[in-house]
């Protein structure tokens, strides 16, 4: 069986842990084939643009994992016009265009290809469950929902599910919306040799290794999400 995993860098995993790796190492000898369908840097908008190559490829399940791009162009106007630019975008991103988009997405998948679908809802934005980010993360969340909803499409509880992970007496640092943290992150992992994982400790993070991306143990809980889905088809 063919799966297509659709996203943004969360899903192409190259400055991340790569949940669809883990995928295949898992589930190739059982049959199914991982197609790495994700995109650093787009948000809903952008993989509605190009559905038409996933759409040719004939999947049997479609995995879709995005939304944390589309929040995050809301953290103040230096980001939200580098994505504008950067994406390409026709109009200035917002929570309806966000869920429009999705809807699209679903709609196109179930017309034109004979897939299982299933989303995952978007995972914190910074480990401060309080911050602005993660309020505007539960609200995209909802919107996740009530699109599932009205397209008969599940949503695994990726969010939650990395919630659970976190300590009790949690104190992260504030997420600041730097890209340097991206890449200084990347570069331990590359270039010290260090996992995913220990990047997250060194920067006081416990799922998320440069307040955006996954480490290897939320990129675990991607897979058995998806595992699940996997055993049942």
């Amino acid at each position: 069986m063919r799966v297509t995993c659709l996203g943004d860098s969360i899903t192409h995993g190259s400055v991340s842990s790569n949940y669809v790796d883990l995928l295949a190492r898992r589930w190739n000898a059982s049959g199914f084939a991982f197609v790495n369908a994700g995109v650093n840097g787009d948000l809903a908008y952008n993989v509605a643009q190009r559905l038409d190559a996933v759409i040719a490829e004939r999947p049997d399940i479609v995995t879709l994992l995005v939304g944390t791009n589309d929040v995050n162009a809301q953290f103040d106007e230096r980001w939200l016009r580098r994505y504008e630019k950067d994406q390409k975008l026709p109009v200035r991103p917002t929570r309806q265009w966000y869920a429009e988009n999705v809807a699209a997405i679903l709609a196109r998948l179930a017309s034109e290809t004979d897939a299982k679908v299933v989303l995952l809802d978007i995972p914190p934005l910074g480990e401060d469950l309080s911050s602005r980010m993660n309020v505007l993360v539960r609200e995209y969340n909802a919107s996740i929902a009530d699109v599932a909803a009205a397209s008969g499409v599940p949503v695994l509880p990726l969010h939650d599910r990395l919630l659970d992970l976190l300590p009790p007496g949690h104190s992260p640092p504030a997420y600041r919306g730097n890209r340097s943290d991206i890449i200084k992150a990347a570069l331990i992992h590359d270039a010290l040799r260090r996992s995913w994982d220990d990047v997250s400790r060194r920067n006081g993070l416990s799922v998320l290794t440069d307040q955006i991306h996954l480490n290897d143990r939320a990129a675990g809980v991607v897979a058995d999400l998806i595992g699940g889905v996997l055993g049942d088809a």
